[in-house]
């Protein structure tokens, strides 16, 4: 049986990549029999859906996007730092 400590380390991966079937499998029966990695794990998943939330909400909101003489400054900077052309892909 894994400590929760490594449990809680697969935990997070679990946010960023699939787990084996293994590890899905211990992290499971440690979440069943732990009332405190359950509350890690449950607390993870509410903030990853609350900054997902943020994001779509950010990318939605017209007020907060860059006028396009702004925007058309970034990118030459960029450009020239990268040794690209000055047009927009």
């Amino acid at each position: 049986m894994r400590s929760c400590k490594e449990i809680s380390k697969l935990v997070s991966s679990s946010l960023d990549r699939k787990l084996s079937f293994r590890d899905r499998i211990e992290v499971w029966m440690h979440l069943k029999m732990c009332r405190l990695c359950g509350a890690f794990w449950r607390d993870l998943r509410r903030l990853r859906s609350n900054v997902r939330g943020q994001i779509v909400e950010k990318e939605q909101d017209e007020s907060i996007c860059l006028n396009p003489s702004s925007k058309a400054r970034i990118q030459a900077e960029v450009n020239s730092r990268i040794g690209g052309d000055d047009k927009e892909p």
